[in-house]
């Protein structure tokens, strides 16, 4: 069994979007073109994988693809319709947190 800590990896967490609880999103450039999204939210959790993303990180993906596009990837089958909705509901805050995240300078460490 080998263990590696990802130097690709970032977790962030999103506080206050309106009327949805705490999400945790995992976002893993796992190499080039090639990324998956995890996306945590009140004790329910859904991924996706891409495997051509373009020059794009999988930050700046999911930040610019639509959030129909990215919610239909992130759909169990058999979910329900109001499930799907809250789930677009999610991607749409995770989309939001980018664009402020990115429009904010950040500092140097």
């Amino acid at each position: 069994m080998r263990l590696e800590d990802s130097q690709t990896t970032r977790v962030i967490t999103i506080f206050d979007a309106p009327k949805l609880d705490q999400i945790t999103v995992v976002l893993q450039d796992i190499g080039p073109s090639k990324g998956r999204l995890i996306v945590e939210c009140f004790g329910e959790a859904w991924a996706a994988y891409w495997g051509g993303m373009g020059n794009a990180t999988i930050a700046e993906f999911v930040r610019d693809c639509g959030p129909d596009y990215i919610t239909c990837k992130l759909i169990r089958p058999r979910m329900l319709k109001r499930d799907e909705a809250y789930l677009q509901r999610i991607v749409e805050a995770v989309q939001e947190a980018l664009r402020a995240d990115d429009s904010n300078p950040k500092e140097p460490k």
